[in-house]
């Protein structure tokens, strides 16, 4: 599992507004007037309203669900699930602003947003299985249930999922060690989770697999637990039961997905609509294009580059590079030396703002040795901060410290392209993933 990563947006980044210029592409452009990420000012909406068909959805970044924020929000994909209890087809609700992330697996929605179902437990030993679902800032707390999920045209019956916890006090109380996981930081609310839920489409069926089957928790993070009576012991967890990826439990289109988003303008949009695709050469809508580079990962769990591929960038090699929808920033350690914006709080993650717009062709390399060039570009992150705008494809941070040899490809790599995400053991994985584009 790859986690998604997020650097926070705060105040200090927001400045005097700037115009936007407009955009190519086959998409469709609308003038907005109104609030965007600073509350004022004006943009544009980019919109591409293909591929359609009964196995694909819309995608939308915007600000945000637009309640409890005490950041501002940037570069989030967001889809709308419809959570049903199993076996009916009107006792159920419809969640919208559910994160999108190519980089986790398996739903996991507020249980506030499903307080009206009756969703059955999903147990583990004597008790209800709950889970400590680590991303890479910050970690998700709650018991698991099961439900029949649809995004878009297609169905997941009965899927195990986990109910992220946003009571005052939640109960039972989470592990220390979930709190440790999470660095002190539990996401519990729409104001530090910023969505209503994450979706999970990466690359494994499981959210855990053959570690939490084995309840082999000593060299990494405890992720499941059975817990009854206020009380939580680790627990294992069988495969079938673990919070499961979504796409495989189609009946078709089963295989991996495709996300499909615009062409930006330089300083970005305040909102942009794109497509999800569900499978990938199953449907005339998800064919691999002619030319699309695929680049396997690596098998190996015992290598450290496990699950990556290879990037490299001014004679720079980056050893662990991922794709992942659910970072909203291109995150490396730049090799000429890009400019950082003045960190707010010591230890944070800090956002590139060089002087003028830096370009930058970085190749990415698969585990079979194909590679592929991807041509970006990177500007000011505060004259980006500063726009009313909600999307940006110039928009680039430093991994940190924290992150070694890491080269994280999340939202700005999406725009303008067609981000292929096979899934391990379905159709055209079944010897291991892939990404293509």
């Amino acid at each position: 599992m790859n986690p998604h990563r997020r650097l926070r947006l705060a105040a200090w980044l927001l400045a005097a507004a700037v115009g936007a210029t407009g955009c190519g592409g086959n998409s469709s452009e609308t003038q907005l007037i109104g609030n965007g990420v600073s509350g004022s000012g004006q943009g544009v909406e980019v919109t591409l309203s293909e591929p359609s068909g009964d196995n694909t959805t819309e995608v939308v970044i915007d600000a945000g669900p637009g309640s409890g924020f005490s950041l501002p929000v940037a570069n989030l994909a967001y889809v709308t699930v419809t959570v049903c209890e199993p076996g009916s087809r009107t006792h159920c609700a419809t969640i919208d602003h559910v994160l999108l992330d190519t980089g986790s697996i398996g739903l996991r929605v507020l249980k506030s947003t499903v307080a009206g179902l009756s969703l059955p437990a999903v147990a583990a030993g004597t008790g209800v299985a709950h889970e400590c679902y680590p991303f890479m800032v910050g970690a998700v707390w709650g018991p698991l249930a099961s439900a029949d999920v649809t995004i878009g045209g297609r169905l997941a019956p009965s899927l195990p999922m986990q109910l992220i916890d946003d009571d005052a006090v939640p109960s039972p109380v989470p592990p220390a060690d979930c709190r440790t996981a999470a660095g002190g930081d539990l996401m519990q609310s729409v104001a530090s989770l910023q969505a209503r839920g994450v979706l999970g489409i990466g690359l494994l069926r499981h959210d855990c697999g053959l570690n939490c089957q084995l309840g082999r928790y000593d060299s990494g993070v405890t992720m499941y637990y059975s817990c009854q009576a206020g009380s939580c012991q680790a627990t294992a967890l069988a495969p079938d039961s673990q919070v499961q990826h979504p796409v495989p439990a189609f009946s078709e289109d089963n295989n991996g997905t495709v996300v499909v988003l615009p062409v930006l303008p330089v300083l970005g949009a305040a909102k942009v609509r794109g497509r999800l695709v569900f499978g990938i050469g199953t449907k005339a809508n998800n064919q691999l294009p002619v030319g699309s580079q695929v680049l396997p990962l690596e098998t190996d769990p015992n290598r450290a580059t496990y699950l990556y591929l290879t990037t490299t960038l001014g004679g720079v090699t980056f050893p662990n590079a991922y794709v992942d929808s659910g970072s909203n920033g291109l995150f490396f350690d730049d090799p000429a030396a890009m400019s950082l914006c003045a960190a707010p709080v010591a230890g944070e993650g800090q956002w590139f703002c060089p002087s003028i717009q830096q370009s930058r062709v970085a190749t990415l390399i698969g585990a079979d040795g194909n590679t592929a060039v991807a041509n970006f570009d990177v500007i000011s992150a505060n004259a980006l901060f500063a726009t009313s705008n909600s999307a940006f494809a110039t928009l680039a941070g430093s991994a940190g410290s924290a992150n070694p040899g890491a080269f994280v490809w999340g939202l700005p790599f999406f725009y303008g392209r067609r981000v292929f995400t096979s899934i391990w053991g379905q159709a055209l994985a079944v010897n291991g993933p892939w990404y293509a584009f």
